[in-house]
């Protein structure tokens, strides 16, 4: 009878153990799990990340229209820093009649704006008679395109002299095209004062 009692015992014990065990392999079993469910998640992630990256590129298109002495004119699609030399290959190059010295090849584009390449004496001959005459090395009562102009036509502005003349195309070479002739007044060295002395002999167009 005691035999009896004590190997139900020992059976009773070795049933807990082997579920003791079960349980053990069991959540042994989840943990290893769980790094492939990490896994799995991230690699899903970064499809998302990069759409999203693509979609963040598109932000970066200008639109300009390049018009005069160009192979193809019309309407491009650029990039963000894109100069007009790239419009200029953009459009299939620049025409044999085309006066690139009166271009600043290095202006950056702006978004919506109008590139225009002249033809060779066009300034001269196609400008005649225009009540804003833009100055190309001479005139007195030409206007300086503050665009356009070289660092030594700048310098013929009243006032402007050649470290004046250096900010205006750094700033137009870092901001693009001055829109208004006051914006002038944010180039370093010309206040309201000077902006006073020089309007009058100044263009955008």
């Amino acid at each position: 009878m005691n035999w009896l009692i004590q190997h139900k015992k020992a059976i009773i014990l070795a049933a807990f153990a082997a579920a003791f065990i079960a349980v053990i392999f069991f959540l042994a079993s989840r943990e290893n799990k769980e790094p492939v469910k990490q896994a799995v998640s991230t690699e899903t992630e970064n499809p998302e990340v990069k759409q999203e990256a693509v979609k963040d590129d598109s932000d970066d298109t200008i639109v300009i229209d390049i018009k005069g002495a160009v192979q193809h004119p019309g309407v491009y699609e650029m990039q963000t820093g894109d100069r007009v030399s790239q419009a200029i290959e953009k459009a299939g190059g620049a025409s044999e009649q085309a006066d690139e010295m009166q271009v600043n090849l290095a202006e950056l584009l702006q978004d919506g704006t109008v590139v225009y390449i002249p033809k060779k004496g066009e300034e001269e001959s196609g400008r005649q008679g225009s009540g804003d005459d833009v100055r190309s090395g001479g005139g007195k009562e030409a206007l300086v395109n503050i665009n356009t102009a070289t660092l030594e036509e700048l310098q013929g502005i009243p006032g402007v002299g050649p470290s004046k003349a250096e900010a205006i195309i750094a700033y137009r070479e870092e901001n693009g095209r001055f829109q208004t002739i006051e914006e002038i007044t944010k180039v370093s060295g010309i206040g309201e004062k000077s902006f006073d002395k020089i309007k009058s002999s100044i263009t955008v167009k």
